[in-house]
Protein backbone atom coordinates (compact mmCIF):
# COMPACT_ATOMS: atom_id res chain seq x y z
CA UNK A 1 0.00 0.00 0.00
CA UNK A 2 2.85 2.73 0.71
CA UNK A 3 4.64 1.33 -2.44
CA UNK A 4 1.11 2.19 -4.83
CA UNK A 5 0.79 5.72 -2.43
CA UNK A 6 4.45 6.60 -3.57
CA UNK A 7 3.75 5.94 -6.83
CA UNK A 8 0.56 7.36 -7.00
CA UNK A 9 2.03 11.03 -5.39
CA UNK A 10 5.22 10.84 -7.84
CA UNK A 11 2.57 10.32 -10.90
CA UNK A 12 0.80 13.46 -9.14
CA UNK A 13 3.91 15.49 -9.11
CA UNK A 14 4.61 14.32 -12.87
CA UNK A 15 1.13 15.06 -14.39
CA UNK A 16 1.74 19.11 -11.78
CA UNK A 17 4.98 19.63 -14.12
CA UNK A 18 3.72 18.46 -17.00
CA UNK A 19 0.96 21.04 -16.29
CA UNK A 20 3.21 23.88 -15.27
CA UNK A 21 5.45 23.64 -18.80
CA UNK A 22 1.79 24.07 -21.13
CA UNK A 23 1.26 26.70 -18.50
CA UNK A 24 4.68 28.21 -19.60
CA UNK A 25 4.55 27.37 -23.07
CA UNK A 26 1.16 28.92 -23.36
CA UNK A 27 2.28 32.19 -22.08
CA UNK A 28 5.21 32.29 -23.92
CA UNK A 29 3.37 31.97 -27.13
CA UNK A 30 0.53 34.38 -25.86
CA UNK A 31 2.40 37.37 -24.31
CA UNK A 32 4.76 38.75 -27.28
CA UNK A 33 1.59 38.57 -29.31
CA UNK A 34 -0.18 40.57 -27.01
CA UNK A 35 2.37 43.22 -26.01
CA UNK A 36 2.65 43.72 -29.74
CA UNK A 37 -0.82 44.25 -30.26
CA UNK A 38 -1.69 46.39 -27.78
CA UNK A 39 1.51 49.13 -28.47
CA UNK A 40 0.78 48.56 -32.60
CA UNK A 41 -3.18 49.12 -31.74
CA UNK A 42 -5.28 49.95 -34.42
CA UNK A 43 -6.92 47.02 -36.06
CA UNK A 44 -5.15 44.33 -34.64
CA UNK A 45 -6.11 45.47 -31.14
CA UNK A 46 -9.96 46.61 -32.32
CA UNK A 47 -9.66 42.43 -33.42
CA UNK A 48 -8.81 41.37 -30.21
CA UNK A 49 -11.29 43.54 -28.00
CA UNK A 50 -13.90 42.06 -30.29
CA UNK A 51 -12.28 38.50 -30.44
CA UNK A 52 -12.20 38.78 -26.03
CA UNK A 53 -15.38 40.27 -25.91
CA UNK A 54 -17.23 37.23 -27.88
CA UNK A 55 -15.82 34.62 -26.07
CA UNK A 56 -15.83 36.11 -22.43
CA UNK A 57 -19.69 36.30 -23.69
CA UNK A 58 -19.86 32.36 -24.70
CA UNK A 59 -18.39 31.12 -22.08
CA UNK A 60 -20.48 33.39 -19.72
CA UNK A 61 -23.39 31.58 -21.14
CA UNK A 62 -21.71 28.54 -20.92
CA UNK A 63 -21.49 28.75 -16.90
CA UNK A 64 -24.35 30.39 -16.77
CA UNK A 65 -27.04 28.56 -19.09
CA UNK A 66 -24.96 25.33 -19.95
CA UNK A 67 -25.25 26.55 -23.65
CA UNK A 68 -22.82 28.94 -24.86
CA UNK A 69 -24.48 30.17 -28.05
CA UNK A 70 -28.61 31.21 -28.35
CA UNK A 71 -30.17 34.12 -29.14
CA UNK A 72 -29.45 35.86 -25.55
CA UNK A 73 -25.98 35.01 -26.66
CA UNK A 74 -26.84 36.97 -30.31
CA UNK A 75 -27.71 40.03 -28.20
CA UNK A 76 -25.67 40.36 -25.89
CA UNK A 77 -22.69 39.97 -28.55
CA UNK A 78 -24.37 42.76 -31.01
CA UNK A 79 -24.50 45.43 -28.41
CA UNK A 80 -21.18 45.05 -27.39
CA UNK A 81 -20.12 44.98 -30.83
CA UNK A 82 -22.57 48.37 -31.43
CA UNK A 83 -20.75 49.65 -28.29
CA UNK A 84 -17.16 48.62 -29.71
CA UNK A 85 -17.76 49.87 -33.33
CA UNK A 86 -18.94 52.92 -31.94
CA UNK A 87 -16.12 53.91 -29.90
CA UNK A 88 -13.71 53.01 -32.13
CA UNK A 89 -14.93 54.93 -35.44
CA UNK A 90 -16.86 57.75 -34.00
CA UNK A 91 -15.62 58.40 -30.50
CA UNK A 92 -18.83 57.68 -28.76
CA UNK A 93 -21.83 55.87 -27.93
CA UNK A 94 -25.30 56.38 -27.36
CA UNK A 95 -26.33 55.23 -24.15
CA UNK A 96 -30.01 55.21 -25.43
CA UNK A 97 -29.54 52.61 -27.45
CA UNK A 98 -27.09 50.69 -25.13
CA UNK A 99 -30.41 50.77 -22.49
CA UNK A 100 -32.81 49.62 -25.46
CA UNK A 101 -30.52 47.08 -26.51
CA UNK A 102 -30.11 45.92 -22.55
CA UNK A 103 -33.86 45.72 -22.51
CA UNK A 104 -34.24 43.52 -25.68
CA UNK A 105 -31.37 41.19 -24.06
CA UNK A 106 -33.58 40.82 -20.78
CA UNK A 107 -36.83 40.25 -22.57
CA UNK A 108 -35.01 37.41 -25.44
CA UNK A 109 -33.54 36.06 -22.61
CA UNK A 110 -36.61 35.23 -20.71
CA UNK A 111 -38.44 34.28 -24.00
CA UNK A 112 -35.62 31.54 -24.38
CA UNK A 113 -35.88 30.44 -21.16
CA UNK A 114 -32.68 32.25 -20.26
CA UNK A 115 -31.96 33.91 -16.51
CA UNK A 116 -32.87 37.23 -17.57
CA UNK A 117 -30.63 38.60 -14.09
CA UNK A 118 -27.43 36.68 -15.43
CA UNK A 119 -27.73 37.88 -18.83
CA UNK A 120 -27.41 41.12 -18.05
CA UNK A 121 -24.89 41.15 -16.14
CA UNK A 122 -22.73 38.80 -18.62
CA UNK A 123 -23.63 41.82 -20.59
CA UNK A 124 -22.29 44.13 -18.53
CA UNK A 125 -19.34 41.75 -17.47
CA UNK A 126 -18.60 41.67 -21.47
CA UNK A 127 -19.00 45.53 -22.43
CA UNK A 128 -17.78 47.71 -19.91
CA UNK A 129 -13.95 46.01 -20.52
CA UNK A 130 -14.33 46.28 -23.97
CA UNK A 131 -15.17 49.74 -23.85
CA UNK A 132 -12.50 50.85 -21.26
CA UNK A 133 -9.58 48.84 -23.63
CA UNK A 134 -10.40 51.24 -26.55
CA UNK A 135 -10.86 54.32 -24.58
CA UNK A 136 -7.93 53.68 -22.77
CA UNK A 137 -5.82 52.85 -25.86
CA UNK A 138 -6.98 56.23 -27.18
CA UNK A 139 -6.82 58.27 -24.30
CA UNK A 140 -3.99 59.76 -25.57
CA UNK A 141 -0.39 59.24 -27.17
CA UNK A 142 0.64 56.87 -24.32
CA UNK A 143 -2.48 54.53 -24.50
CA UNK A 144 -0.77 51.71 -25.65
CA UNK A 145 1.56 51.98 -22.50
CA UNK A 146 -1.36 52.50 -20.16
CA UNK A 147 -3.02 49.38 -21.42
CA UNK A 148 0.41 47.65 -21.20
CA UNK A 149 1.19 48.79 -17.81
CA UNK A 150 -2.10 47.40 -16.63
CA UNK A 151 -1.65 44.21 -18.03
CA UNK A 152 1.99 43.97 -16.70
CA UNK A 153 0.23 44.56 -12.99
CA UNK A 154 -2.24 41.73 -13.68
CA UNK A 155 0.12 39.23 -15.15
CA UNK A 156 2.59 39.66 -12.53
CA UNK A 157 -0.29 39.08 -9.69
CA UNK A 158 -1.21 35.75 -11.24
CA UNK A 159 2.42 35.11 -11.63
CA UNK A 160 3.30 35.96 -7.99
CA UNK A 161 0.54 34.47 -6.91
CA UNK A 162 0.74 31.12 -8.48
CA UNK A 163 4.55 30.73 -7.39
CA UNK A 164 4.12 32.20 -4.06
CA UNK A 165 0.76 30.17 -3.19
CA UNK A 166 2.24 26.79 -4.14
CA UNK A 167 6.00 27.53 -2.72
CA UNK A 168 4.99 29.01 0.73
CA UNK A 169 1.62 27.41 0.95
CA UNK A 170 -0.33 29.12 4.55
CA UNK A 171 -3.71 29.79 5.22
CA UNK A 172 -6.24 30.21 2.85
CA UNK A 173 -7.90 33.03 1.58
CA UNK A 174 -11.51 32.50 0.84
CA UNK A 175 -11.64 28.50 0.79
CA UNK A 176 -15.16 28.27 -0.12
CA UNK A 177 -14.89 30.20 -3.24
CA UNK A 178 -11.28 29.40 -4.45
CA UNK A 179 -9.51 26.64 -2.57
CA UNK A 180 -6.04 27.08 -4.23
CA UNK A 181 -6.08 30.26 -3.01
CA UNK A 182 -3.39 31.50 0.05
CA UNK A 183 -3.04 34.84 1.78
CA UNK A 184 0.82 34.07 1.08
CA UNK A 185 0.11 33.61 -2.64
CA UNK A 186 -1.92 37.46 -2.42
CA UNK A 187 1.04 38.47 -0.56
CA UNK A 188 3.39 37.44 -3.47
CA UNK A 189 1.53 38.50 -6.11
CA UNK A 190 0.99 41.84 -4.64
CA UNK A 191 4.50 42.50 -4.41
CA UNK A 192 5.55 41.09 -7.45
CA UNK A 193 3.26 44.01 -9.56
CA UNK A 194 3.99 46.62 -7.35
CA UNK A 195 7.26 46.09 -7.95
CA UNK A 196 6.75 45.31 -12.22
CA UNK A 197 4.18 47.84 -12.31
CA UNK A 198 7.07 50.88 -10.49
CA UNK A 199 9.13 49.52 -13.44
CA UNK A 200 7.06 49.62 -16.34
CA UNK A 201 5.63 53.06 -15.30
CA UNK A 202 9.37 54.50 -15.13
CA UNK A 203 10.54 53.17 -17.98
CA UNK A 204 7.70 54.30 -20.03
CA UNK A 205 7.92 57.55 -18.37
CA UNK A 206 4.79 58.46 -17.20
CA UNK A 207 5.63 61.41 -14.81
CA UNK A 208 4.12 59.79 -11.36
CA UNK A 209 6.67 59.43 -8.17
CA UNK A 210 7.80 55.93 -7.63
CA UNK A 211 5.88 55.07 -4.49
CA UNK A 212 2.69 56.68 -5.68
CA UNK A 213 2.92 53.98 -8.72
CA UNK A 214 3.52 51.31 -6.35
CA UNK A 215 0.49 51.94 -4.23
CA UNK A 216 -1.38 51.85 -7.28
CA UNK A 217 -0.11 49.08 -8.52
CA UNK A 218 -0.40 46.84 -5.45
CA UNK A 219 -4.05 48.59 -5.04
CA UNK A 220 -4.96 47.28 -8.63
CA UNK A 221 -3.36 43.80 -8.05
CA UNK A 222 -5.69 43.14 -5.31
CA UNK A 223 -8.67 44.53 -7.05
CA UNK A 224 -7.06 41.86 -9.25
CA UNK A 225 -7.83 39.16 -7.11
CA UNK A 226 -11.32 40.24 -6.18
CA UNK A 227 -12.36 40.23 -9.99
CA UNK A 228 -10.56 36.41 -9.81
CA UNK A 229 -12.72 35.52 -7.15
CA UNK A 230 -15.96 36.40 -8.75
CA UNK A 231 -15.37 34.68 -11.72
CA UNK A 232 -14.67 31.62 -8.66
CA UNK A 233 -17.34 32.17 -6.80
CA UNK A 234 -19.65 32.16 -10.31
CA UNK A 235 -17.94 28.91 -11.20
CA UNK A 236 -18.86 27.28 -7.68
CA UNK A 237 -22.20 28.24 -8.10
CA UNK A 238 -22.89 26.97 -10.87
CA UNK A 239 -20.99 23.92 -10.69
CA UNK A 240 -18.45 24.35 -13.19
CA UNK A 241 -14.29 23.86 -13.22
CA UNK A 242 -13.14 25.71 -15.61
CA UNK A 243 -14.87 28.29 -18.12
CA UNK A 244 -13.70 26.94 -20.80
CA UNK A 245 -10.26 24.71 -22.27
CA UNK A 246 -9.27 27.24 -25.42
CA UNK A 247 -6.17 27.92 -23.84
CA UNK A 248 -3.76 25.12 -23.16
CA UNK A 249 -2.79 24.52 -19.61
CA UNK A 250 -4.82 27.88 -18.58
CA UNK A 251 -8.80 26.74 -18.90
CA UNK A 252 -11.01 29.45 -20.99
CA UNK A 253 -10.34 32.80 -21.61
CA UNK A 254 -12.72 34.14 -18.50
CA UNK A 255 -10.24 32.12 -16.23
CA UNK A 256 -6.97 34.67 -18.00
CA UNK A 257 -8.74 37.65 -18.31
CA UNK A 258 -10.90 38.29 -14.84
CA UNK A 259 -8.51 40.62 -13.45
CA UNK A 260 -8.41 42.44 -16.63
CA UNK A 261 -12.20 42.57 -16.48
CA UNK A 262 -11.81 45.00 -12.69
CA UNK A 263 -8.89 46.24 -13.70
CA UNK A 264 -9.11 48.34 -17.14
CA UNK A 265 -12.29 50.04 -16.21
CA UNK A 266 -10.76 51.03 -12.66
CA UNK A 267 -7.39 52.47 -14.18
CA UNK A 268 -10.22 53.94 -16.83
CA UNK A 269 -11.58 56.15 -14.41
CA UNK A 270 -8.20 56.89 -12.77
CA UNK A 271 -7.27 58.43 -15.91
CA UNK A 272 -10.29 60.08 -16.91
CA UNK A 273 -10.40 61.97 -13.78
CA UNK A 274 -6.57 62.42 -13.34
CA UNK A 275 -4.73 61.66 -15.96
CA UNK A 276 -0.86 60.80 -16.00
Amino acid sequence: MAQDHKILEESKNIKKKSDLGVRVLSAAVMLPAAVYIILKGEYSYLGLVIALSGLILFEWNNICEGKGVSLTFTMQCLIVLYAIISLYFYGVVNFIFLGIGALITIAVAFLNKNSAKWALIGLIYALIPAVSLLWLRSSSSDGGYIVLWAMIIVWSMDTGGYFAGKNIGGPKMAPKISPNKTWSGLAGGGILAMITGSAAAYYFEFGVSLWQIALISGFLAIWSQIGDLYESSLKRRFNVKDSGAIIPGHGGIMDRVDGVVFVIPLVAAMIFFKPF
